[in-house]
């Protein structure tokens, strides 16, 4: 139905009654019908009955003042597309003008206005929604003659109901091409990533073998260097991918986060060029984190050098910490955030902006717009994992030749973070102890027992889990238990609680390269256990066991 003959809405919100009835006493013309509000409550709920033209805010309010109200309106699907003008007698400097547009706001005009000029800018947004009305009208009389057209061959096809179904068949098809495509990006990047890397360690081990066939041994070292680099490329892409899916392994404690990010900033400092200037704001008063204190490293040096990366031309990079609280409200606002208490770290930079089409894509995996091979494209989904995998949240906000923001927000505790006094020095060495090695992949337990074998311990190799319950019922001698926890038949969560029942003080060391019940190792551990994912160094092997092993003594 055609809505050309109904009135105009232009939305004026002012806590004063007398500046309402001068705006549209200057603004009043044919076709045009004012929704008037004294407060950001009172527009929200005219906002969400009424079709709006234009809104003329208010910055100064009491409650929800004009840039609250207008970032609601922009994170809202009814109201996000409504054009924004703020109205204030309040002070015009920079700041308050960025805010406003930051807000949403296609312009700021200051008290006392000027009639011919505010009416010439209300003009434009009148006539622009009577023209998107005309084609909301032509697109329906155009609908309707495809609804006439289509009744008129319902009569005549006979074939309508096949090809009804084909379109259905049709349109599922594009869902699932739709999300095969989001599918074959993922894979595709991965498939790059993980070609190039084995490559690089097949490739090195050939040539060893070729070299030590020649008898030319001392020509192996370099390639033995490229296959380790490779696969340990190899690793932290892998690692990258769990952080994105919020699968990684995360070890949650109490942390002061000033104290973090004081203790890395020299290391974000030594990565930053000389033109590129490094501020730090450290919040009072905050209360710990709770978070992945090695994984939030990562996170916050990641943005830093995508922050450097966006100033070539020199800048300033600032990393700022403060604690907030978000209500429901709140949350609303800034883009669903979850509700509650939070300790935030922003880092931000002065640099290119990221364009409004480029800013929706820049979580996804494997998307980057950086030149080939000098980005992976997982930096930030790898951060947007950790944030919500951590209980927190990732906002970015960004304009082109401005700079970008990127907060966040991670969850916090009243713990205080426990300072664990410096270990003795351990020896890897053994003297005998027997250590039970449960893993159903060949090449890992091979590996595993070499090194226990080494380093004088007894190895005793299952792979099958269930055969290793009598083991543990019986009263054969066994100093620490190896297994790995996803295994068939029964895991190795389920072969430690079967341990537990005849041997409750022995030590379980658990190797995994994925498990979904493990990613929050405080809630996965018991008491006298231990974790180290796949793949690992055989030294940190060898240390970790040296330490358990000590420790049960």
């Amino acid at each position: 139905m055609s809505n050309a003959s109904e009135p105009i809405h232009f939305l004026l919100v002012d806590d004063l009654e007398e500046n309402l009835l001068a705006l549209e006493a200057l603004l009043r013309r044919d076709g045009l019908s004012f929704l008037r509000a004294r407060s950001g409550e009172q527009a929200l709920e005219l906002l969400l009955q009424h079709e709006v033209a234009l809104a003329l805010l208010d910055v100064q309010m009491p409650g929800m003042d004009g840039f609250e109200l207008a970032e609601f309106m922009r994170g809202n699907v009814r109201t996000r597309h409504v054009p924004i003008i703020f109205v204030t007698a309040g002070s015009a400097d920079v700041q308050r003008r960025f805010r406003g547009y930051e807000a949403g706001a296609v312009d700021f005009i200051q008290k006392p206005i000027e009639p011919d000029i505010l009416r010439g800018k209300a003009n434009v947004f009148f006539e622009l929604h009577q023209q998107r009305r005309a084609l909301s009208d032509a697109a329906e009389q155009l609908e309707s003659e495809v609804r006439k057209r289509t009744s008129e061959l319902e009569h005549t096809l006979a074939r309508l109901q096949s090809e009804i179904v084909e379109r259905e068949r049709a349109e599922a098809s594009l869902r699932q091409s739709q999300k095969m495509e989001a599918v074959g990006q993922l894979t595709g990047g991965i498939a790059h990533d993980f070609n190039n890397m084995l490559t690089g360690i097949i490739g090195s081990l050939d040539l060893v073998r070729r070299k030590i066939a020649a008898g030319r041994v001392d020509e192996i070292d370099r390639y033995i260097d490229a296959a380790s680099t490779s696969a340990s490329r190899a690793a932290s892409l892998t690692h990258r991918l769990l952080a994105f899916s919020r699968r990684q392994s995360l070890d949650p404690r109490p942390l002061d986060l000033n104290d973090l990010v004081r203790s890395m900033s020299p290391l974000v400092e030594h990565a930053l060029p000389e033109q590129i200037e490094l501020v730090l704001a450290y919040g009072t008063d905050l209360p710990h984190a709770l978070a992945d204190a090695n994984q939030l490293e990562n996170a916050v040096l990641n943005l830093a050098l995508n922050a450097r990366d966006a100033m070539p031309g020199g800048g300033r990079l600032t990393i700022e910490t403060s604690v907030v609280d978000i209500d429901a409200a709140q949350g609303a606002t800034r883009g669903g955030l979850p509700v509650g208490r939070f300790v935030m770290v922003a880092v931000s930079d002065t640099g290119t902006g990221i364009p409004a089409d480029v800013l929706e894509k820049v979580f996804d995996p494997f998307f980057t717009t950086k030149p080939q091979g000098q980005g992976t494209g997982l930096g930030l989904s790898m951060v947007y994992g950790f944030a919500q995998q951590s209980g927190g949240a990732v906002r970015i906000h960004s304009q082109p030749d401005l700079g970008t923001s990127v907060k966040l927000y991670l969850p916090t505790t009243s713990a205080r973070p426990v300072v664990s006094p410096a270990a003795p020095a351990v020896s890897p060495r053994g003297g005998g102890q027997r250590v039970l090695i449960v893993e159903d992949d060949q090449a890992v337990r091979m590996l595993v027992c070499e090194v226990l074998r080494e380093l004088a311990y007894e190895a005793i190799e299952i792979s099958d889990p269930t055969t290793a319950l009598p083991l543990l019922a019986s009263d054969e001698r066994i100093d620490l238990m190896v297994s790995d926890i996803g295994m068939p038949g029964i895991n190795g969560r389920d072969l430690a609680n079967a341990a537990r029942l005849h041997r409750p003080d022995l030590p379980i060391l658990f190797i995994t390269g994925y498990a979904e019940q493990a990613t929050q190792r405080g809630e996965f551990l018991g008491e006298n256990m231990s974790m180290i994912t796949k793949p690992f160094s055989l030294e940190t092997l060898a240390v970790t066991i040296g330490e358990m092993i000590g420790e049960a003594r």
